[in-house]
């Protein structure tokens, strides 16, 4: 009988040493190790992120010019987007004073309706023609900017060029090297559809 028992303890003390829980040590190594992973992996988390805030712009740029003519268009009010290097301002045009009198087109001073800021690094460098090559860098500026108004019948004009002349519009991402897919993006403005349509240049 004190043999089983004996035997049973035996086995409950085996069990108890089998359940032990991890040193210090070895906590301290796996800690180690998943520091020594994330560190490894942050550049490229960087990485994406430097690349994906050219292409998040462009995109939402686009939607925005879409969202212009369509309002354009609802509201029998023409839309303006101003173009500076770092910024795109959207204001519709002004009604006129009294019933019947056109519209006057807006000017930088009057209240911008929507207001779409370039991150960090990522510029516009330019408004063209369509088929026209990218602008260089320096072309638009904090001040200096380029126009183009969507019309109440859908229809899209790049200011001071003949009609109809759609309009190319150009962004760097300087933030990556220039051999990146991601460094620079066109959206491209249809003159008589005032289609907007996004790719990397």
């Amino acid at each position: 009988m004190s043999d089983a028992v004996d035997c049973i303890q035996d086995g409950g003390r085996n069990s108890r040493t089998n359940e032990r829980g991890f040193t210090l040590t070895e906590l301290m190594i796996v800690v180690v190790i998943l520091g020594v992973l994330s560190a490894a992996a942050a550049p490229s988390f960087n990485k994406d992120n430097r690349a994906r805030e050219g292409r998040d712009l462009a995109s939402d740029v686009a939607r925005e010019l879409q969202k212009s003519r369509v309002e354009a268009v609802s509201t029998s009010l023409a839309v303006r987007a101003f173009v500076y290097a770092d910024r795109v301002e959207l204001r519709p045009w002004v009604a006129g004073a009294t019933a019947g009198a056109a519209p006057r087109v807006p000017t930088s001073a009057d209240p911008v309706a929507r207001l779409l800021r370039a991150p960090e690094g990522v510029v516009f460098t330019g408004v063209v023609p369509p088929g026209l090559p990218a602008p260089a860098p320096g072309t638009l500026s904090a001040t200096v900017h380029a126009d183009l108004d969507f019309s109440n019948q859908g229809t899209a004009q790049l200011v001071g060029q003949p009609v109809p002349t759609g309009a190319t519009v150009y962004l760097q991402n300087g933030r990556l090297p220039a051999n990146s897919p991601d460094f620079d993006f066109r959206i491209d403005v249809t003159a008589l559809t005032g289609y907007v349509s996004v790719r990397a240049n």
